[in-house]
This record gives structure tokens, C-alpha cells and sequence, in this order.
């Protein structure tokens, strides 16, 4: 995965506003949106990999940064939790004195944690055998963005565990604090089930109950208090909604986690080289596959295409397309969309040429600021994303 076809490092131009200007020079689609840039949190981070002076691959990076400092990363944490739960699997292996003998592949039972909770082993999605693998829901994370799935790798990694992998490769501002449509209170969401590995239905090994986690929250940040109301019970509550028990992770460091995932041999700029995550090597392929899949590719789990499209986990791909047609570029996403945020954290590539680069953007669209009432107004924000996917793909790639 070298960088055949990219600009030198000296040769590429320096603009520190690149992302202003390519937007700017498009007035007719981005004059409005970069008008009420504040409003919107607009935050976008441009890496485009090239060719550093020891013939390695770095990055060329750019940055767009408006409005306050928080927002909502939705369902593009799940990333996080499925490096984690890896990592997590192979940790637990060596422990057991079973290093070797387990995989993503290995059965799961999750036990019970909260009242009303049952054991849980099965995924009738799973067409290979009907059980609960790391493997399976992290397909199911990176096809559609399945919540359920996100909360087993969650559960599975463990709260405290989850932020210690992130904060260990660099991501210092990783603030993961609560699973995904599941509402406990802020203690509860930090707290975990047993989970076992199964072998011909027996235990193996297990992850114990953990009952503490990350002790932290966003009152730090500025911002967290959005919109003007929300509805909650069917009642609209006249007040800001309280971002600061929500999850958090600068878009930088989203960014880099990316990278760091997906492209282990780029040098990230002012991170040490041995930055990123100790991956076993067909751990890191089962995502990075998965991450570039699509729904109605996929033949377990299987989804109906017309309900999951091509552009359904992947918000720029519409405008890449416009650059390149589909089957000559590989995009790899998690996007993520909650309470009037979008975001997406792509890496896309020619793949005749190698010429690639990441792109991680943030907007908030809330006409009416209030939050929980599902009127967030996305295909604003979906037009933006893939416009904004267009300009970059032209830039890097050419006409």
C-alpha cells in the first residue's frame, strides 16, 4: 500500500486555507453554507497522502475549524470500539493461555447486566452459524452502521479499556462515554457485562463484569449546550440540550484513528512513529474490507439494497463519483448522524494510481434548534458532504 502516483512532499502547494479556496471557488454551492459556518460547527480535516523526502508516505494536511469547539460524533465512534474489541480479543487470548486459538470468529455469550436483560448468543443475521461473533457485528457496524452492534463491541472492550487503547496511540481527546440508542444513567452507560468465548458452546475464557469506567465528562469544552429546546416524553423542554455526558472526540484525532487503521505505513505528521494500534494483521483486513463494502454486496449479513444504497455509509461518495466512476475508487468510510450532526471520516482512493486521501468533516443543520424532533433538514448536509467530496476528489485527482 505504498504511494504509487503521489506529488512529492516539496512539489505539492502549501495553502493553508486549500479548503477555503476550493470552496470559495465555488460560490454557487458553498457560498451559504461558508456564510453561516459558525452556526453550522463546521469543521472539515483534509490529509492528502504524498511522497515525503525519504520516499515514504506522509501527509499533506489541511483544516477548516468553525464554530465552538464540541461536537456530536454520533456513529463514527463505532470505529473506535471495533479497534478495541480486537484488541481486547487478543489481549484476553494471551491471558487464557489461548493466543492462537481464538479469532473474531470465536462464539460470544454476553450475560446479563441490567434488570430485564437476558443472556444473549445468537444473531439470527448471522447466516454462518447463527452466533454472536466480534467478526460479524463488526460487519454490521461498517455495512449500516448497526447500533446493537456497536454496543456488543462496546460492551465487549469494555468502557475503561475502550479509552485506554485510544489515549495509548495518541488520540489524547477520545471521551467515549455511553453506548448508542440503549439510555442508562452516565454511571450505568460505563458499566459492562461478563462475555464469554465459546467453544462447541462452552466457555473458554471471558471478559469479566466491569463496573467502573472513564470518570470523565465535556464540561471543559466549549459548547455543549445545544439548540434552543428538545423534545423529550413528547414535550418540548425550553432549554439548551447538555452535551456534556455525551461522547467525544476531536476531528483530528477521528482522523488519525483512521489512518492509523487503515494505512499503518503512512507517517503521521507530529506523532511518533510508533503511533497506532497493535493490530493482528487479518484483524486489520477484516475491517478495512468491511469498510469498503457495501450493503447489497454483502452476502452475510444481507441487506436490501434499495433500503441501504451505495451512498448510505458513504456520505461523500455521490461526489466522488462524479470524478471517478465507482469502480475505479475505493471509499472507505464511518459516517455518523445524530441530533442534527453529520459526519464523515473517509478514506478514498484511485485505485489505478494509488493517489489517495483522507477526509473527516463535521456540520451541524438545525433550521429550527430543536433537538430530538427528527427534523434536522440532512439532505442539506448530504448535498454539502458530497460536494465538498467532489472538489477535494478533482484537486487531488485531476478532471
Amino acid at each position: 500500500m505504498g504511494c504509487q502516483g503521489a506529488p512529492s512532499l516539496e512539489a505539492q502547494r502549501h495553502e493553508p486555507d486549500l479548503l477555503t479556496e476550493l470552496m470559495a471557488a465555488d460560490p454557487g454551492r458553498f457560498s451559504s453554507l461558508l456564510a453561516t459556518a459558525d452556526d453550522q460547527r463546521l469543521k472539515i480535516e483534509l490529509a492528502i497522502v504524498v511522497e515525503g523526502e525519504d520516499g515514504s508516505p506522509t501527509l499533506e494536511r489541511h483544516s477548516f475549524d468553525a464554530g465552538p469547539e464540541y461536537f456530536y460524533p454520533a456513529s463514527s465512534v463505532k470505529t473506535c470500539a471495533a479497534i478495541a474489541a480486537a484488541l481486547q480479543l487478543r489481549d484476553l487470548g494471551a491471558r487464557s493461555g489461548l493466543e492462537g486459538e481464538v479469532s473474531l470468529d470465536t462464539p460470544l455469550r454476553f450475560q446479563p447486566l441490567f434488570e430485564g436483560e437476558v443472556v444473549e448468543e445468537q444473531d439470527a443475521s448471522h447466516r454462518d452459524g447463527g452466533t454472536i461473533t466480534l467478526a460479524h457485528e463488526m460487519r454490521k457496524v461498517f455495512l449500516v452502521s448497526d447500533n446493537g452492534a456497536y454496543n456488543r463491541l462496546y460492551e465487549f472492550a469494555g468502557n475503561a479499556y475502550l479509552n485506554e487503547r485510544m489515549r495509548a496511540a495518541g488520540l489524547e481527546s477520545t471521551r467515549i462515554l455511553h453506548r448508542l440508542s440503549e439510555f442508562h444513567a452516565p454511571e450505568d452507560q460505563l458499566k459492562t457485562p461478563r462475555v464469554e468465548l465459546l467453544r462447541d458452546g462452552q466457555p473458554i475464557a471471558a471478559v469479566p463484569e466491569r463496573v467502573r469506567g472513564l470518570d470523565e465528562s465535556n464540561a471543559a469544552l466549549s459548547g455543549t449546550s445545544i439548540g434552543r429546546g428538545y423534545m423529550r416524553g413528547g414535550e418540548l423542554v425550553e432549554e439548551p440540550m447538555s452535551f456534556v455526558q455525551k461522547n467525544y472526540i476531536q476531528l483530528r484525532d477521528l482522523q488519525d484513528m483512521q489512518i492509523m487503521l487503515l494505512r499503518p505505513d503512512v507517517r503521521i505528521p507530529g506523532r511518533p512513529a510508533s503511533a497506532g494500534f497493535a493490530l493482528e494483521p487479518d484483524d486489520r483486513e477484516l475491517m478495512r474490507a468491511a469498510m469498503a463494502a457495501t450493503p447489497g454486496g454483502s452476502t452475510d449479513p444481507v441487506y436490501d439494497s434499495e433500503a441501504y444504497p451505495d451512498s448510505y455509509s458513504k456520505f461523500l461518495g455521490p461526489g466522488v463519483w462524479r470524478v471517478l466512476p465507482k469502480d475505479e475508487v475505493t471509499i472507505r468510510d464511518k459516517v455518523g448522524r445524530a441530533y442534527g450532526f453529520s459526519i464523515t471520516n473517509s478514506e478514498v482512493t484511485e485505485k489505478s494510481t494509488g493517489r489517495a486521501f483522507f477526509l473527516a468533516a463535521t456540520l451541524y443543520h438545525n433550521p429550527n434548534g430543536i433537538l430530538n424532533d427528527n427534523l434536522y433538514d440532512y439532505p442539506v448536509a448530504d448535498r454539502f458532504l458530497e460536494d465538498l467530496g467532489e472538489v477535494v476528489a478533482r484537486h487531488v485527482f485531476g478532471d
